[in-house]
């Protein structure tokens, strides 16, 4: 999904939960060697009012969780206990990871837990979804393997899920990326929308005997990094990393490895392919095509509209938006001080083209201005507002197949779909697939207006047109 601003920013979809790095909280993983024995067991630490508590899991053994009579964490050290099998570990926060020691039975056992799954760490888990959903898979007849991998920074590490046939090689390799906003492997968008995109599109593509790597953006889930400062340039390496390690695997020998972007991922994807000369294809879904200024003020106007806004309501700020946004696009390399700074003096400047009624309501004027400022002066936004996609759908000589809903308020379709077309027409690709879907919104979900308030009361969660659309242009070709 992409961030969008209907009065620049008055409403905030989905939240995700960033794992802290810097404290004990959370879920920690191992697989313990126990005198030759391997036994997958993993920690599950919370913090309530300035106590510590926790469960040990042991998958192999069990799938209830096994409650810890005592936590106690001193920023540094740990030391666990659990009373009925009489385990105790002791262990040193370094980093990424926990070290120490694992005692049972007056047996020491070296042990070092980590964010992400080991890879022989067993997976059992279904759907997240807090009410189930129709398309969330309740069966996984293929592989899942946990993938943990070094990413685009050298304190990120990557983690997620590789499905994969249980029998053969599969018939191409997909990475999926995600869009906008902090999202797990699965895509998930938060308890409000309640919906998992990327599982569902990964079971449908495994099911069809691809593999499919969905993983955790840096900082979210078990990925360790800071997201909050990450820009789609460093959302690009990573993806970029995701790639490499599936060229690690043995299991991709001889195999088309390919990349799959929704939304601000469909940004991301021409990236990857435009650095990777190997890579076998790219899928744009919901993909920007146009400059991003001229994408954020188009979804402005839709995603008011849908929502029932007036258009002398929506347009009203535009002249400030439009002269705030070439401004940043002309100013990137400037420290954050005088970047905010120079923001402000933007919006000052465009009050005089407010309605004269509410300049003279404005008592604070930098007050007033804040609220535009702030939101653009993330990290994240000011590259995200220079970016122009063009630059690396220009690069694009791999099969490309570009989809999305016609009912589509975040990246209208027609605009980008007909900005893609143009672009590979030029640089002279041949096999480009462009497919628009009626009735589908930003999330590929059928849809009565489009409006984002809209997705979590759609039971569905990936129309099978656009899951066979896909589909069937990979079948065609692999």
């Amino acid at each position: 999904m992409m961030r969008f601003f209907p009065s620049l920013i008055l409403l905030a979809l989905f939240t995700s939960s960033l794992s802290s790095q810097n404290d004990v909280v959370g879920k920690w993983y191992t697989i313990l060697d126990a005198m030759g024995t391997k036994l997958p067991v993993g920690l599950e630490i919370e913090k309530d009012a300035g106590a510590y508590a926790g469960a040990m899991t042991s998958p192999l053994q069990t799938k209830a969780k096994i409650p810890l009579a005592s936590v106690v964490f001193d920023g540094s050290k740990l030391v666990a206990k659990e009373a009925r099998t009489g385990v105790t570990i002791n262990a040193v926060l370094d980093g990424k990871e926990l070290r120490g020691i694992f005692n049972q039975a007056n047996q020491d056992f070296p042990v070092v837990f980590t964010r992400h799954r080991p890879q022989a760490y067993p997976i059992d888990e279904g759907p997240i979804t807090i009410t189930a959903r129709p398309q969330d898979p309740t069966d996984f007849p293929y592989q899942r393997i946990p993938a943990a991998f070094p990413g685009g920074a050298a304190d990120v590490t990557l983690a997620g899920e590789l499905t994969m046939p249980t029998s053969g090689k599969p018939k191409a390799a997909i990475v999926l990326v995600s869009g906008s906003g902090p999202q797990d492997r699965n895509a998930y968008l938060g308890s409000q929308i309640n919906h998992s995109p990327f599982l569902v599109l990964s079971d449908y593509l495994t099911r069809l005997g691809y593999a499919v790597l969905r993983y955790d953006e840096r900082g979210v889930g078990e990925s360790t990094g800071d997201f909050r400062a990450a820009t789609t340039d460093d959302f690009a390496l990573d993806a970029t990393a995701a790639v490499a390690y599936l060229r690690t695997l043995k299991e991709m020998d001889q195999v088309p490895i390919g990349v799959a972007g929704h939304s601000e991922g469909g940004m991301i994807a021409p990236v990857v392919a435009s650095r990777d000369e190997a890579l076998g294809f790219v899928v744009l879904l919901a993909a920007p095509a146009v400059s991003v200024d001229s994408l954020m003020l188009e979804q402005r106007r839709q995603v008011g509209r849908s929502m029932g806004q007036p258009d002398v309501l929506i347009r009203r700020d535009e002249p400030a938006l439009r002269a705030a946004y070439a401004w940043i696009k002309d100013n990137p390399s400037l420290n954050q001080e005088d970047y905010v700074e120079g923001l402000y003096g933007v919006f000052e400047e465009q009050l005089k083209n407010l309605p004269e009624a509410l300049q003279k309501s404005i008592v604070d004027p930098r007050a007033f201005n804040a609220q535009y400022v702030r939101p653009l002066s993330a990290p994240w936004m000011r590259r995200f507002i220079a970016f122009e996609p063009q630059d690396f759908l220009s690069r694009l000589n791999i099969p490309v197949l570009a989809i999305n809903g016609l009912l589509d308020t975040q990246v209208d379709a027609m605009i980008n779909l007909n900005a893609i077309s143009e672009i590979m027409a030029i640089n002279g690709n041949k096999d480009v697939t462009i497919t628009p879907l009626l009735g589908l919104n930003h999330l590929f979900q059928p849809a009565e207006t489009g409006a984002p308030t809209e997705y979590g009361t759609i039971n569905v969660t990936f129309d099978p047109t656009a899951l066979e659309a896909i589909g069937e242009w990979l079948e065609a070709r692999f």
